[in-house]
């Protein structure tokens, strides 16, 4: 008599897996290409077939991750807002002392801030922003604004451990955020042949964490 077969109780699950896998890197190869149609482009020239052919799958299937355009420009952008709040998550996590984690966190976002396509993602937003405010609004709570409340999050934990004093942590985070990214970051956006380097960028982050730990006024 012949054995019957059984399929492995594993084998759904590892199926179901591995169409996971391949949805995600579908999904990130659309993003990718996304971001590089978007920046071609511009948003209203922005062809949803380009993305597809740069990325292959089809147009079904960007339609039903994504829904529109607004769907994966606002996806594209917080997946790169992504990579900003993963230093963060590192320092909570870790509990790091406050000045090496205000410095780790400042040097990895002005990093990026300066990067040639962070550049010209905030010149196209800003861009849009009249005309397509709802845009811009959603862009500023996926983005700044979560950003924000992720290191109000680290300093109320570095409060929690006494290294500072209570106060308002969202408007702190928005202080330090702002020291760290206007000037190096305004002087790239305004004149394209300024590169910020390594150096620029850690001496930048220095002096907004000193000044943001330990203000300006003289000692006595």
């Amino acid at each position: 008599m012949t054995a019957m077969k059984h399929s492995s109780p594993a084998q759904p699950g590892r199926r179901k897996a591995e169409a996971g896998s391949r949805a995600e890197l579908r999904r990130a190869a659309f993003l990718e290409a996304a971001r590089e149609v978007f920046l071609e482009q511009g948003y209203e020239a922005a062809n949803m077939s380009e993305i597809v052919r740069r990325a292959g799958g089809s147009l079904a299937t960007l339609y039903a991750q994504f829904g529109d355009k607004e769907g994966i420009f606002l996806a594209m952008l917080e997946a790169r807002m992504a990579e900003f709040t993963e230093a963060l998550e590192v320092e909570l996590k870790a509990h790091t002392p406050i000045a090496v984690g205000l410095t780790r966190i400042g040097e990895q976002y002005a990093r990026k801030l300066v990067q040639p396509q962070s550049l010209e993602l905030y010149r196209l937003i800003v861009g849009l922003a009249r005309k397509f405010p709802d845009i811009a609004r959603r862009f500023l709570d996926r983005g700044p604004n979560a950003l924000r409340a992720a290191l109000a999050a680290y300093l109320e934990d570095r409060q929690a451990a006494g290294e500072i004093e209570a106060g308002d942590f969202e408007q702190l985070a928005s202080m330090f955020l702002d020291m760290v990214r206007s000037g190096i970051q305004t002087r790239a956006l305004l004149d394209s042949t300024i590169q910020p380097t390594e150096a620029d960028v850690s001496a930048n982050v220095e002096r907004a964490v000193s000044i943001f730990l330990n203000g300006v006024a003289a000692r006595r």
